[in-house]
C-alpha cells in the first residue's frame, strides 16, 4: 500500500513538472494576464495582437494570450509571424508568436499593418453574394497579401465562395485556411492580380513620357 501511494505521488509531480505555464487573458482587452498551469495536451504558449475588419467602417483590434498547442498556433514556434486574409467585406489579420517555455507570451506584439499594397484581387461583395456564387468584385489587398485566392467553403451546409488577398504563408497549410475562411476549405492562391496606381503616380509617369518624347 505504501508503496502504491509513492508510485502515485511520483506520478503526480512528474505530471505537473510536464505541464507548462502560460500567461492568460482574464479581461475582453488582455489588460491583465494571470499566470495558469496548461492542460497536458497544451504544449505551447500563444500571444497574437488580432484585427478585425467589417468592410470600411469597423474595425476592433484585440490581444489574446492563453494556452495552446503547436499543432494549433498557425504559425513556426518562436517565430513572430504576421498573417492575414482579406474578402472584401470582412478580413482579418494576425501577429502572432508561439513559444514553448513558461510564462513566455508576456510580448505586446504591433499591430498588424492594415496599409494598402496596391495589388487588387477578385473578391465578393458582401456575404449574400459569397453565398449565391454572384462574386465579380475587387477588393485592394493590405499588408503582407500578397497572393490571391480562390475557392469555397461550407457555411450552413451551403456552399460559399471564397476570394480576395492572403498572406502567401497560408497557401500551403489547409488547416490554417479552415481556421480562417470556415469549414471544407478548398482554394488555389495565386489567381491574377493586377496593381493600382495613384492619380498622382499616373500624372508623373504620363509627364515623364512627354519630356521623353
Amino acid at each position: 500500500m505504501k508503496l502504491l501511494l509513492i508510485v502515485c505521488l511520483t506520478c503526480a509531480l512528474l505530471n505537473t513538472a510536464e505541464s507548462l505555464r502560460c500567461h492568460v487573458c482574464t479581461d475582453s482587452s488582455c489588460t491583465n494576464t494571470t499566470s495558469v498551469l496548461c492542460p497536458t495536451a497544451s504544449n505551447a504558449c500563444r500571444t497574437g495582437t488580432i484585427v478585425r475588419q467589417t468592410g470600411t467602417s469597423l474595425s476592433v483590434t484585440t490581444v489574446e494570450r492563453d494556452c495552446s498547442s503547436l499543432s494549433a498556433c498557425l504559425t513556426p514556434a518562436t517565430i513572430e509571424t504576421e498573417f492575414s486574409v482579406n474578402r472584401g467585406f470582412t478580413r482579418e489579420a494576425h501577429t502572432q508568436i508561439c513559444c514553448v517555455t513558461d510564462n513566455c507570451n508576456f510580448q505586446v506584439l504591433a499591430v498588424p499593418n492594415t496599409q494598402q499594397n496596391g495589388k487588387i484581387c477578385p473578391a465578393c461583395s458582401s456575404s449574400v453574394d459569397a453565398l449565391a456564387g454572384n462574386c465579380t468584385s475587387s477588393v485592394n489587398c493590405d499588408g503582407n497579401e500578397n497572393s490571391c485566392f480562390d475557392g469555397t467553403t461550407t457555411f450552413r451546409s451551403a456552399t460559399m465562395v471564397q476570394r480576395g488577398c492572403m498572406s502567401r504563408y497560408l497557401c500551403t497549410l489547409p488547416a490554417d485556411q479552415e481556421a480562417l475562411l470556415g469549414e471544407n476549405t478548398s482554394i488555389t492562391c495565386g489567381a491574377p492580380w493586377s496593381v493600382s496606381i495613384s492619380g498622382l503616380l499616373l500624372s508623373a509617369a504620363l509627364t515623364a513620357h512627354k519630356v521623353l518624347a
